[in-house]
C-alpha cells in the first residue's frame, strides 16, 4: 500500500488539529510527518523531512502559502493549498492543476484528495519526467497568482499535465467527466475534468457556455445564424447549435464585440 508522507503548515492550532485528526481517522494512505505553525518552521521541516505532500494554508501572519511555494528547493513536494476564502485565487489554483481544499475541510474532499496525492507519488515514481511536469504546474501558479485570468492552463489527464496558452483554445466540448479542449493548432485534448470547471476559470468576457456541452472562444466565432433557433460557425467551419436559455446572453455578448455594416 502506497503511504504519502505529508506535512502540515497551518498558523490556526485548531486546523492543523482538525485537518491531523481527519487525515489519522479517514486517510490510510497519508501518513502525517509533522506540524508546523508558520512559513519559516514549514520550510525548515520541508528540508529536514523531504515529504510527498504539504497541506499548505493561504493565509498565514508572517508569510502566506504563495510566497512560500516560491521558496521551495526542487523537486517539490506536492501543494494542497488549504484557505477559508472560497474566491481567493481559486482561478489560479484551478487553471495550475494544483489541488486546494476550502475550509472548514470536509472528508469526502479530503479523501478525493487524498486519492489525487496517491496518483501523483505514482507517476512521480514511475515516470522520472513527471516530477518537472509538477514543478512547471507550480511555476504556472506562481507565475498567474496576481492575473485577473490566467494566460496558461494546465490540461491534466491521467498520463500528467500539458500546459497551453489559453488564446489558443477554440472551443471545449463536454464528455461526462472530462473536457475536450479543441485548438488553433487543430490538435485536441482530453482532460480529466468536467466542462463546469473550466467554466469557472476561463474569462468569462471571451469563453461563453452556449449550450449545456459546450464552451466557445468568441474569438473564432466566424457567423451566427437564426436558423433552428441559433447556430455559431466558427472559423474552423464547425457549428454548434445555441440553446434556447444561453441565446439572450450570447447574443449581448456578441452586440458590443462586432462592427455592424
Amino acid at each position: 500500500m502506497i503511504k504519502v508522507n505529508c506535512l502540515i503548515i497551518d498558523d490556526e492550532k485548531n486546523a492543523r488539529e482538525n485537518l491531523a485528526s481527519l487525515i489519522a481517522n479517514y486517510c490510510p494512505h497519508l501518513h502525517l510527518v509533522g506540524k508546523a505553525e508558520n512559513a519559516a518552521e514549514g520550510m525548515e521541516l520541508i528540508a529536514r523531512l523531504k515529504p510527498d505532500a504539504v497541506f499548505l494554508d493561504i493565509h498565514m501572519p508572517d508569510s502566506d502559502g504563495f510566497s512560500l511555494l516560491e521558496k521551495l528547493p526542487y523537486p517539490r513536494p506536492s501543494i494542497v493549498f488549504a484557505t477559508a476564502y472560497e474566491n481567493y485565487a481559486l482561478k489560479a489554483l484551478k487553471a495550475s492543476a494544483v489541488e486546494y481544499l476550502l475550509k472548514p475541510i470536509s472528508i469526502k474532499e479530503l479523501q478525493a484528495t487524498e486519492e489525487k496525492l496517491v496518483q501523483i507519488a505514482k507517476m512521480k515514481s514511475d515516470n522520472p519526467g513527471f516530477s518537472s511536469e509538477y514543478d512547471g504546474a507550480l511555476s504556472l501558479l506562481a507565475a498567474t497568482i496576481q492575473e485577473e485570468n490566467p494566460q496558461k492552463i494546465a490540461l491534466t489527464n491521467y498520463l500528467g499535465y500539458r500546459f497551453e496558452e489559453v488564446r489558443g483554445i477554440m472551443r471545449l466540448e463536454s464528455d461526462s467527466n472530462y473536457t475536450t479542449i479543441y485548438l488553433k493548432s487543430g490538435e485536441k485534448v482530453v482532460a480529466s475534468k468536467p466542462l463546469k470547471h473550466f467554466e469557472d476559470i476561463l474569462d468569462p468576457r471571451k469563453f461563453l457556455r452556449i449550450h449545456n456541452s459546450h464552451i466557445i472562444n468568441v474569438d473564432f466565432l466566424q457567423s451566427y445564424s437564426r436558423e433552428d433557433g441559433g447556430i455559431a460557425e466558427l472559423t474552423d467551419g464547425y457549428k454548434i447549435s445555441i440553446s434556447k436559455r444561453r441565446l439572450p446572453l450570447f447574443l449581448e455578448m456578441i452586440k458590443g464585440r462586432f462592427l455592424k455594416p
